[in-house]
């Protein structure tokens, strides 16, 4: 048996839930436990196969209502047998819409057994005015009951009973070239944090943009010295409806 913990997470946030709920399943399996950063491009370069008595606790973020594209090709590579999932989607206090449907759809049709799966809040990629520093002490605890509950789900084998929000087909995901954020040079110290940090390995090494970029603030987020920020016209203006109309906490949600 092993216990697999896998994420996608370039601001952290998603990390931060799935390292939680999958500390409850480490203190009480004591097997072989593997974390898998999706983030990195050289893992997703990887296969992952599992066995039957597996556990994948997996998540990740919720961007425009669906999981990321390079999440979503990886997961289609996974070779599940049999094994038992719990699946978590974070998303930046708007809604997940088909995200976490679209990703125990995903698991199930890769040969996993899907028992439990739940929604949390990280601090948007945005705007750090919405969801401000979430998962904060009050989402921690609420990913540890997940962790209780989901754990008790896997154990008995039993799949999810409670009906996922979503729709299929999916939320169409709109097509567009994004703008790598700028860099700010007087204050960039060429420290090549925001290179290491993209996941999709969008930023050369003179710091330009090679067209990949897919939005998800990492090289924002991950600057030392704050020397990358949104500056594009479109982000801004979703930054500041954001702002306006999704500041009221939503809380966490169990389906089992």
């Amino acid at each position: 048996m092993k216990l697999v913990m896998m994420y996608f997470s370039p601001t952290g946030t998603t990390k931060k839930i799935v390292a939680r709920v999958g500390k409850v399943f480490f203190e009480k399996l004591l097997c072989d436990t593997r974390p898998v950063d999706l983030t990195k491009l050289a893992v997703r370069m990887r296969p992952c196969v599992f066995e039957e008595g597996d556990v994948l606790v997996f998540g990740a973020p919720v961007y425009g209502g669906r999981i990321p594209a390079v999440v979503r090709d990886y997961l289609a590579t996974l070779q599940g047998n049999g094994a038992r999932a719990v699946a978590l989607s974070v998303y930046g206090n708007r809604d997940f819409d088909d995200a976490l449907l679209e990703t125990t759809d995903l698991l199930s049709s890769q040969g996993f057994q899907v028992c439990a799966a739940g929604t949390f809040v990280g601090e948007h990629s945005y705007t750090s005015k919405v969801g401000t520093g979430r998962p904060d002490a009050e989402d921690l605890l609420a990913a540890d009951a997940f962790g209780i509950a989901a754990f008790e789900k896997v154990v008995s084998g039993k799949k999810i009973q409670k009906k996922i929000p979503g729709n299929f087909p999916y939320k169409e995901v709109v097509a567009k070239q994004r703008v790598m954020p700028p860099v700010d040079a007087e204050k960039c110290t060429r420290c090549g944090a925001c290179i290491a940090a993209c996941p999709v390995c969008n930023i050369a090494a003179d710091l330009s943009d090679c067209g990949r970029c897919i939005g998800c603030a990492a090289c924002v987020k991950g600057c030392p010295q704050g020397a990358r920020s949104f500056r594009d016209p479109g982000v801004l203006s979703i930054a500041k409806w954001l702002e306006e109309n999704c500041a009221q906490r939503r809380s966490p949600k169990f389906y089992l």
